[in-house]
């Protein structure tokens, strides 16, 4: 956030999480980062980077999923831990320079060891009882079914059953999802 003419301004800009960022030195009140850093070679390296750019005072609001604790509800026990497990530990080529899906539990810590200061610590929990377009569980299970047949370690008719029984759940209200978020407030 920016401030200038006595109103906040949002600033986004699309960068190389890798380089040092575009902004200048002190120029930022505050920053918001979630679900960023499990993707990141060097997470602790962008924790340094928003310390840089935040002014005196500044804040920082890191957050992250902790996808170790994805629960889909309502779908055979056995295949949904495989199908966690291997989502949350395997980087997808593309757009991740490194994997951790667990840096969510982790997360006070490697804020705790940058240079910010650590203020509050929250966790969230998203719950959701209807599999259905739009919600975050249905997108999640997608993407996991995605990556699953990318990864060649589940068939076809796997995949398709565990969609078909979350489908099925959902119909019958034995549906539920849920995942955790930490959140990080931390100030300079």
């Amino acid at each position: 956030r920016a401030m200038g003419s006595g109103t906040a301004r949002w600033l986004l800009i699309g960068a190389d999480l890798a380089r040092p960022l575009p902004i200048a030195t002190g120029s930022v009140d505050r920053v918001l980062c979630h679900n960023t850093l499990e993707a990141l070679a060097d997470p602790a390296g962008l924790l340094v980077e928003a310390n840089r750019f935040l002014r005196p005072g500044g804040r920082a609001v890191i957050g992250h999923s902790d996808f170790d604790t994805l629960v889909f509800a309502g779908a055979e026990l056995t295949l949904t831990r495989r199908l966690v497990h291997t989502y949350c530990d395997l980087q997808q080529p593309g757009w991740m320079d490194g994997v951790d899906g667990t840096i969510g539990r982790r997360l006070p810590a490697l804020v705790g060891r940058s240079p910010l200061q650590v203020g509050q610590v929250h966790a969230e929990v998203l719950l959701e009882q209807a599999f259905a377009p739009g919600s975050l569980g249905f997108t999640l299970a997608k993407g996991v079914s995605a990556m699953a047949t990318r990864s060649g370690r589940f068939t076809t008719a796997e995949l398709e059953r565990w969609l078909a029984d979350l489908q099925a759940a959902s119909a019958r209200g034995d549906y539920l999802f849920s995942v955790n978020d930490y959140i990080v407030v931390a100030t300079k």
